[in-house]
């Protein structure tokens, strides 16, 4: 069963603070040092709460300097235990750099870190921020590339962050939902944002791109299977499938006609392939995804104007025409 536990450095000893609020955060979070611009005057406080599997932890500063937090390779190789920690921006800011990459978060964003790497971070004099440690395995089960997507801001007008924080207020202040529901309830709004959020990341041109060249390809890839769909490819390539649609609109199409477009294309192909000539229409249908040869020969119709069989003869009376593109 969960348990809430709250500290706060505001009646001790000065001298004790900053240690004692290192103490209570790597019991917490994970080890790492702890660093403030005005050590005798630091006042924090944190409410924690631990939910299931994973736990959120509301940490309030006012004043007294720059908060500088590190992990260093050293802590990260004494670890027992692998995390990501997810920092929700309340208030104030909070700059977050790992692996090459750094980040400013301002309030309603959101980003990861992840505890088996060493990171950095600087907070401002007056923040409050929300922290949720999940571990790795149990995130990397909702975003598979979660690991490449550290130090990096979720957008605050996605609609991801938007329910986190919504989520993280009710966790904090108390909620019907029960410990395992809270739980999956963040983990849902931390997993659609990471998933998602190459709609935000994926903003310049040259990164829409490259990335609609990773989903062609892909898709070319698989070409054969007749399984193959928005959702599954979305699934498999960590998009969302709003997104997925969002790119091809740029086109003029959408993903699932661009499919069928290409199943055709390689059906023409190998019906005037003379490598293709011993497989029936069906065989060359079914091996190109389509699973109803009744289906292939009205969409091969409309778009080439004769049917399958008509096609392949015609072809076959131009013997020096060599296959097309």
């Amino acid at each position: 069963m969960g348990h809430d536990r709250a500290f706060s450095t505001l009646h001790l000893p000065p001298g004790q603070r900053v240690a004692r609020w290192t103490e209570a955060a790597s019991d917490r979070f994970v080890e790492s040092r702890f660093k403030v611009q005005d050590p005798d005057r630091f006042v924090a406080s944190m409410l924690h709460r631990d939910l299931a599997e994973l736990s959120v932890t509301r940490i309030t500063s006012v004043g007294h300097g720059f908060k500088h937090i590190t992990r260093s390779q050293r802590q990260v190789a004494r670890a027992h235990e692998d995390f990501f920690l997810v920092s929700v921006q309340l208030e104030g800011s909070c700059w977050i750099a790992q692996g090459g990459r750094e980040t400013r978060l301002a309030p309603g964003q959101f980003a990861i870190y992840d505890t088996r790497r060493p990171y950095e971070l600087l907070l401002e004099e007056d923040y409050q921020q929300a922290v949720l440690r999940i571990p790795c395995a149990t995130l990397m089960a909702r975003a598979p590339d979660c690991d490449a997507q550290t130090a990096q801001a979720i957008s605050a007008a996605s609609s991801s962050a938007r329910r986190l924080i919504h989520q993280v207020r009710e966790a904090c202040r108390g909620t019907r939902l029960s410990r395992p529901a809270l739980a999956e309830a963040l983990l849902g709004a931390v997993g659609g944002g990471l998933r998602g959020d190459a709609d935000s990341r994926a903003a310049t041109p040259h990164s829409r791109r490259t990335l609609l060249a990773r989903i062609k390809a892909h898709v070319v890839a698989h070409l054969g299977d007749p399984q193959l769909s928005v959702p599954g490819i979305a699934a498999t390539l960590g998009l969302s499938t709003s997104y997925l649609h969002q790119l091809f609109r740029s086109e003029g199409s959408t993903l699932e006609r661009w499919i069928w477009a290409q199943r055709l294309a390689a059906c023409e192909r190998a019906l005037i392939d003379p490598r293709a000539a011993r497989h029936t229409l069906t065989q060359i249908a079914y091996s190109h995804g389509f699973s109803d040869a009744a289906h292939f020969s009205r969409s091969f119709q409309q778009r080439y104007g004769a049917s399958p069989r008509e096609y392949r003869k015609s072809a076959a009376t131009v013997p020096a025409a060599g296959p097309r593109d």
